[in-house]
Order: structure tokens, then sequence, then C-alpha cells
């Protein structure tokens, strides 16, 4: 489960700390997780499954998809928990439309244009 825990971490590209403070504990306790130096305990498994919309069976026993399908209102609803803009609501929607190699490409796209816009400064 430890592997799982660091797959879905990475997936989301959160860093330890990133990730455990969404979860209401520190990089450093999501570390000892995933070195397995810390069992993960049955309230860890439910709320990263809750917090991430991961399949608790897939954590549990890596059987099926790591995440569960989101419908298009869901996404809706949990972009708007993350912003109040309407522009950024809509971007999350629509990123998370895209295939796996539709993400990659726009990821890309923000680092060139972050890159760029740190050159005008």
């Amino acid at each position: 489960m430890k592997n799982r825990v660091s797959n879905i971490r990475k997936a989301l590209h959160l860093s330890q700390e990133s990730f455990g403070s969404r979860l209401g504990v520190t990089g450093a306790s999501i570390s000892r997780i995933e070195k397995g130096e810390r069992s993960i305990t049955e309230q860890m498994i439910l709320a990263i499954c809750r917090e991430f919309n991961v399949r608790e069976e897939w954590l549990r026993d890596g059987k099926g998809d790591m995440f569960l399908d989101f419908t298009e209102d869901e996404f809706a609803k949990a972009a708007a928990s993350l912003s109040s803009d309407a522009f950024v609501r809509s971007l999350i929607v629509e990123y998370w439309k895209l295939d796996d190699d539709g993400k990659k490409l726009f990821r890309e796209f923000i680092h060139r244009l972050s890159d760029s816009m740190r050159g005008l400064e």
C-alpha cells in the first residue's frame, strides 16, 4: 500500500507536504508511510479516498482503476471548491476532460508560459 500512496501523490503532482496538508498530517508523516516506516491507518485510507477521489479497492488491494470516475457536474463542483473564479473553474474542468497526452501537452505549455513570464519580470 505504501507504493500506492506514493503513486497517488505523484499522479496528482503533489509534494509530500502538499499531499499531507490536505489530509491534516505533515509531509514527514507521508514520507514515513511511503517508506513503510509507518503503517497507514483506516482513517488515513478513508481520508485519502475521500480527498483525492481514489477507489478504496485500488488503494487497499491494487485492483481496478486508481481514481473514481467523475461526471462533468462533479468536476464542476470540485473546481468550485478550489476557486471562486469562473475562468479558473472552467480551466480545471476542461483540463480533466483531456486524455493523458492532452494533459501532458497542456502542462508543457503552462511551464513554457511560466518560464517566458519570468523572463519579463
